[in-house]
């Protein structure tokens, strides 16, 4: 997986889907680029967009190891969409009715957040009807369990993203090239960040086990 530059200039993440996929070996593989624009267009997750739109920015992306604008030429699909959210509900169940995933916490589309905390909603879900022989008890079970845990995320994807260490490090270096990012931050202090994160997302150690 690669994951460089920021918001300011532009952000990539690349990352493979499945290796082989044809006669000549060649890999499936999704990639993402991230930039600020004032530009506003309504919310749309199927709009096609066209690699020359903003190919200008990433000409001179050419590493011995990724050449970044034969790869995005080369795609044969290219979509541009909103990286938004929206704020956390005050409700999700209604009855025998409840919301999960993007339809109950929308989030900003960062760390596969979006699909991390749908599986999650979904085994909580399962177990609290397994739990409740009442369907709508069940329910209240579930979002009592995961609406605000939820919220959290939300909130905390806008203000300190998985991402947040790239935020981090051009804020110390200046936005300049640097050889040692131990100069400038250490190891320990990285991983303090990631690891916040990863006990507000449910993703530590600990949570993971105890699922």
């Amino acid at each position: 997986m690669t994951r460089a530059g920021w918001l300011k200039t532009g952000k990539l993440v690349h990352y493979p889907i499945r290796s082989n996929i044809d006669a000549e070996g060649r890999q499936l593989v999704n990639w993402l680029w991230e930039i600020e624009t004032p530009e506003y267009k309504r919310w749309d997750w199927n709009r096609r967009a066209s690699v020359d739109d903003f190919i200008g920015d990433l000409e001179d992306w050419r590493f011995d190891w990724l050449d970044v604008p034969a790869l995005f030429r080369a795609a044969d699909v290219v979509l541009e969409y909103p990286m938004v959210d929206k704020d956390p509900l005050p409700a999700w169940s209604f009855g025998r009715v409840t919301l999960l995933g993007d339809a109950a916490h929308p989030m900003v589309p960062r760390g596969s957040n979006g699909a991390a905390q749908g599986a999650i909603d979904a085994r909580v879900l399962a177990e609290c009807l397994h739990q409740n022989a009442d369907a709508r008890a069940g329910l209240r079970a579930y979002e009592a369990a995961r609406r605000e845990a939820t919220a959290r995320v939300v909130r905390t994807n806008r203000e300190y993203p998985p991402d947040f260490i790239n935020i981090k490090v051009e804020e110390l270096v200046g936005d300049k090239p640097f050889d040692r990012l131990d100069d400038y931050i250490t190891q320990d202090e990285l991983r303090a960040l990631s690891d916040n994160y990863k006990r507000i997302a449910g993703f530590s150690l600990s949570d993971v086990a105890a699922g």
